[in-house]
């Protein structure tokens, strides 16, 4: 099968968890023989020859995003996108632009399918092209339950926002559910939300997240590990931001007069001034971008996932299972789907019951520790690139054929 496949940027580098989805099952349908188009909004010189992404991608076009989808002040990002129909994220980046590279591509190319990753991508495609090829969405994250979530929990100018989104919603979604064939969410959590709106006939799967159990895996030696915790996200996004900063700030401090020993490691991309400043207080690392998470996790006694916002399976938290890692996380979102003991899943906003646990955690013997790490391996196994990319690849196929089979009619008398 020829699959058109949309995203906003080029998935490459791997540096949050949408890119790193988007890369991973595009290895493994090319691994498996169907042809990729690429259209992706890009900015910045034309990729070079050695591109990782060219050889698994039969073409990749680009098209020039509109200038709010890099705009560095969110606040004049929201302020703009209040003067939209559309919903935030959509306002943001676009759709005209999208639409036209979408319909140049289909002049040139037969295509089985449209992937489209996030919802505004596929809000963009042309509805006539929806009639002759199936449309799948991506969601990668459900924005109707994000928005609840800071309607429940965020500041007053958070919570006015998300009425704002929350009343724009409901159109973008019934125009979004007229064109798409199937959409994939991250979890049970959010296809069960997206299936209250979704019409009869659109295919509403549970795809989660994965992880490469190639790559991250245990440390072959495991010595003795300092009382280190460990928060490895991308911090480009400002809920991953908001978890660094409420640890660093509010749990921290706790942790450490209990433990005087204890570090705090904030290891991600793209770190704001906020969270480069945190490295100044005792006890805590920033390290920005790294070339390589796993020595990290081999040295942390305990992965960090102190979430009040957000959706979908955190890749960051998959990975730190599968390398063995012990994990307290949220129990807010999707994280009790993928981390398997309920003992070290806490309520974001009970700071006490967070604090005894992280305690109890790096008091833990190493054999202790060492039987949760592993738990925490083979919980991780079910949680594969692969299993994810066979599973959409088999709803794709579905999807291609009934849009391929030909319509029995009545026979005219």
């Amino acid at each position: 099968m020829r699959i058109l496949m949309l995203s906003p940027y080029i998935p490459w580098p791997l540096d949050g968890g949408p890119p790193i989805r988007i890369y991973y099952v595009l290895r493994e349908l090319v691994r498996l023989r169907h042809e990729v188009v690429l259209l992706a909004g890009h900015d910045g010189p034309s990729l070079p020859a050695t591109h990782p992404l060219r050889a698994l991608c039969r073409e990749i076009v680009t098209y020039q995003p509109p200038s709010s989808a890099y705009s560095s002040t969110p606040f004049l990002s929201a302020l703009r996108s209040m003067a939209s129909p559309l919903p935030y994220v959509a306002a943001k980046f676009g759709a005209r632009h999208i639409q036209e590279s979408i319909h140049r591509i289909a002049e040139e190319y037969h295509f089985g399918l449209i992937w489209a990753n996030f919802a505004f991508m596929a809000y963009a495609v042309p509805p006539e092209l929806c009639r002759t090829m199936p449309l799948v969405l991506d969601e990668h994250e459900s924005e109707g339950l994000l928005w609840r979530q800071y309607l429940r929990h965020g500041s007053l100018a958070k919570r006015a926002f998300a009425v704002i989104n929350l009343i724009k919603l409901p159109a973008f979604q019934r125009r979004l559910m007229s064109q798409v064939a199937a959409v994939l969410s991250n979890s049970e959590r959010e296809a069960d939300f997206t299936r209250r709106y979704a019409p009869p006939g659109v295919q509403v799967w549970a795809v989660p997240n994965g992880v490469d159990t190639e790559v991250f895996a245990p440390p072959q030696l495991d010595g003795n590990r300092r009382n280190a915790i460990l928060l490895c996200s991308g911090l480009a996004v400002y809920r991953n931001r908001a978890a660094a900063l409420w640890f660093a700030r509010r749990m921290f401090p706790q942790v450490r007069r209990e433990v005087p020993d204890a570090e705090f490691w904030i290891v991600g991309s793209n770190p704001n001034r906020e969270i480069w400043r945190l490295a100044e207080s005792p006890g805590i690392h920033v390290t920005g971008a790294v070339e390589d998470v796993r020595p990290y996790y081999a040295m942390a006694k305990v992965a960090v996932a102190p979430y009040r916002y957000g959706e979908g399976t955190k890749i960051k938290v998959v990975e730190a299972m599968a390398c063995g890692c012990p994990v307290i996380a949220s129990n807010t979102s999707s994280l009790p789907e993928i981390v398997p003991d309920d003992e070290w899943l806490v309520d974001p906003h009970n700071i006490g019951d967070l604090a005894k646990k992280m305690q109890r955690m790096l008091a833990l013997s190493p054999d202790e520790r060492r039987q949760v790490g592993e738990r925490n391996q083979q919980h991780a196994r079910n949680f594969t690139w692969e299993k994810a990319a066979v599973q959409m690849i088999e709803i794709f196929a579905r999807l291609h054929l009934d849009k391929s089979r030909p319509v029995s009619r009545p026979d005219s008398k």
